[in-house]
């Protein structure tokens, strides 16, 4: 695939060739002294020679066009600049010189075509990232073994080594041949590695022209920087760099998105309280707060001088605009019942029966007082979620959601450049109460290389592994064994059953799909064994969590005979009638996680099983609103409460309840344990209140995760927390030794 890549490069530039009869001077690259990464010297001042035989000519005014990756339509944001004369790889940080007369014709996100005006040649610079350690036992060999490809019809007239990047060697070859019209062409290719890159350098047109300009183009190649010091324009030393997702307009607004403060808005918003990394509640933009004696009344005092990104102040007033704006019908929020449903009055705000939430208060710019249904002992925990964060009524645009691409931040960082399908750049809110350590975070979107080999080519600062990588890691004897973090998540996997559909209304029928589910071997099949088998809905991490429990489930898991003795004892013992399976994805998706589980039901219960497939962006209401039988679902706790597990994932009335499961019974223990305020009581409650779970087949549980990742020893202050919400406003970077 990557040689294909290239040659189809190769025949745009040919398509690209000039015919231009002028002659070359003497050019000379911009003065561009760079701080020096490693040890290759920076790019200096180059004269290029003039060619034997060849006149001089006026020098061409320099050309000054913006060089780099072009921003997303919405918003619009300022192109970042490189040098004149120097293109500089946004994404990728690797530096060509060129003389001042060439010109920037296309670039792209790690390759850039410059062309001589003055004559027929154009350059291609590309870099690649290579996966394959076994890539770099070739060199040029690879564009020149197909003799029936295009290089195939070219004759080779000579090939040696250069510089590169001075202190380096690239291979070359000169090639030339005639086009379809009979017409003399060149090819000129250089091909170097600056592992774990390979940068291929190819250079188009007429074979005289060509052969006249081989100083210039090996001066060139013997000035580029090559990646690693830059990115994106902004020094390497001061940005951390890590993987990220697309997001679209509903990731980015805190009333609205699904996931949690461990992603992009977890940097943009504050609210008034944050959860640490060993998931203890502690102030953000609230200095204190205190609590009525009967639990029900919460009086926030927010910290002095607050503002937003723009220098706007934030008071209290914008934390009930941000909750009210959550809570209105019009936003449409999957959460908002949820994470603020407590506060008095938020139901009837949600049911569009009230205009305002009556429970929330604005006493003066500085204090907010929040009254709430009934004492909840864990309220001050789903502040901690992104829905209750504080966004600038003047920045919410109602009729364009595009607007979340221009945020005005409450939080300790705001997105300074989007680069569509490439990079999301967020750089430090000067206003934040306690100032971020590192200037810049980027987020690199559809990278090219496992999360590995990204971290171990210096690409990435930090990145998370599973499977056979987290095994390879965790070894003593591993290279990057030093760098590997390692904690048990607060999350499950799980099937959910839909126990007001039949069949699945039978107690045995559920039992009968539980016991027919090999746990171990899907374990091993998708996560090469590395997470834990689970046998109860709450995760080892979460208080509450019972070893009792576990140890009881496990004497009934897998057992073939069992499901099926189960199965024969319930309503449908004459025969099951096709059952669907609601999961995450599209038509063309292929798990192997659910092949897996529709092959051991069919295997074991002889059932016939049909996948249903729903957009994995919106799974959660989707699935809510047209489930089937059962629903692949997994949970990872925001706060470390039972009733983050229990109630949100199986009241009847939840809005993350996903299969439809009722039980009058549990939900009546479930609104009980919600105001006990006795602790060892409310774990006791719960605890049964997941025994019972358990034995009413609401859900098979299949795993708890372990968190595994890698962390430069750049990075410090990282806590792999269970939460796996990382808090990179109080992370610092080492600087660079610029003498590596």
């Amino acid at each position: 695939m990557r040689r294909i890549v290239m040659l189809g490069a190769i025949m745009l530039l040919l398509a690209a060739c000039q015919d231009v009869d002028m002659s070359e001077g003497p050019q000379t690259i911009l003065d561009w002294q760079p701080t020096p990464y490693g040890d290759r010297p920076p790019l200096t001042a180059v004269t290029f020679p003039t060619p034997p035989g060849v006149e001089p000519r006026p020098e061409l005014p320099p050309t000054s066009e913006t060089i780099g990756l072009e921003s997303l339509d919405v918003p619009e944001l300022a192109p970042t600049l490189a040098p004149e004369n120097i293109y500089v790889s946004l994404a990728n940080g690797f530096a060509v010189p060129f003389p001042s007369s060439w010109q920037i014709q296309e670039s792209g996100d790690q390759n850039v075509r410059i062309y001589d005006p003055s004559l027929n040649v154009t350059l291609f610079v590309s870099s690649d990232f290579q996966d394959d350690e076994t890539s770099y036992q070739s060199s040029l060999d690879i564009f020149l073994d197909d003799e029936d490809g295009f290089f195939g019809q070219l004759e080779v007239t000579f090939e040696e080594q250069i510089t590169f990047a001075g202190d380096g060697m690239a291979d070359t070859a000169f090639l030339t041949g005639q086009d379809e019209k009979g017409k003399d062409i060149g090819v000129w290719l250089a091909y170097a590695e600056d592992k774990p890159r390979t940068y291929l350098f190819t250079a188009v047109g007429d074979s005289k022209d060509l052969e006249a300009r081989q100083a210039t183009l090996k001066a060139i190649i013997s000035q580029v920087e090559p990646g690693g010091r830059l990115i994106y324009n902004l020094e390497r030393k001061e940005t951390l760099v890590l993987r990220g997702g697309d997001p679209i307009p509903i990731d980015l607004d805190p009333a609205r998105q699904g996931g949690s403060a461990a992603g992009y808005i977890g940097l943009l918003y504050s609210g008034l309280v944050r959860l640490s990394p060993d998931l203890q509640v502690e102030p953000d933009l609230a200095q204190s707060w205190t609590v009525s004696e009967d639990g029900t009344v919460y009086t926030f005092t927010l910290r002095d001088d607050l503002k937003f990104h723009s220098g706007k102040s934030i008071t209290a007033t914008d934390f009930q605009y941000s909750w009210e704006r959550a809570a209105d019908p019009k936003t449409d929020s999957t959460t908002a019942a949820t994470y603020l449903g407590d506060i008095l009055g938020v139901p009837e705000k949600l049911n569009g029966s009230a205009e305002t939430i009556e429970g929330v208060e604005v006493v003066d710019d500085r204090t907010l007082v929040v009254t709430l249904d009934s004492p909840k002992p864990y309220f001050l925990l789903k502040l901690t979620y992104p829905t209750s964060f504080v966004v600038d009524e003047g920045s919410v645009d109602l009729e364009d959601e595009e607007w979340v691409f221009q945020p005005n931040a409450s939080g300790p960082y705001t997105l300074m450049e989007v680069h569509e399908e490439a990079a999301l750049i967020f750089e430090r809110n000067e206003n934040y109460h306690t100032l971020p350590s590192i200037p810049y975070v980027i987020y690199l979107l559809y990278r090219i290389g496992s999360p590995i080999s990204l971290f171990e080519s210096g690409e990435l600062d930090q990145v998370y592994v599973w499977g056979e990588e987290a095994k390879r890691v965790s070894q003593p004897g591993d290279e990057l064994h030093d760098q590997w973090v390692s904690t048990t998540g607060l999350n499950t996997g799980f099937v959910a059953l839909n126990n007001t559909m039949p069949p699945m209304d039978d107690p045995d029928v559920r039992r009968a799909f539980a016991l027919a589910v090999n746990k171990e071997a899907l374990n091993e099949l998708v996560n090469e064994g590395t997470d834990l088998v689970a046998e109860t809905i709450l995760p080892p991490a979460m208080p509450g969590f019972s070893q009792e429990l576990v140890e009881e489930m496990a004497n009934q898991s897998y057992d073939p005979e069992a499901a099926r003795a189960a199965l024969a004892n319930s309503a449908y013992a004459d025969g099951l009638p096709p059952i669907t399976l609601t999961v995450a994805g599209y038509g063309t998706t292929d798990r192997d996680d659910v092949n897996a589980l529709v092959a051991g039901w069919q295997e074991v219960l002889g059932v016939e099983v049909n996948v249903e497939y729903l957009d994995p962006e919106d799974f959660t209401r989707a699935a809510r609103q047209n489930h089937g039988h059962m629903v692949v679902y997994g949970w990872n706790a925001d706060y470390p409460d039972p009733e983050n597990f229990l109630d949100t994932l199986f009241h009847s009335d939840s809005e993350f309840n996903v299969s439809g499961y009722s039980n009058p019974e549990i939900d009546a223990l479930l609104e009980a344990a919600r105001t006990e305020q006795d602790p060892g009581r409310r774990l006791a409650l719960y605890q049964e209140i997941e025994a019972m779970l358990l034995a009413d087949g609401a859900a098979i549980p299949l795993d708890h995760s372990l968190y595994d990742a890698l962390v430069s020893p750049r990075l410090n202050g990282f806590v792999l927390a269970p939460s796996g919400v990382p808090i990179i406003h109080r992370l610092s970077l080492e600087p660079i030794d610029e003498g590596e």
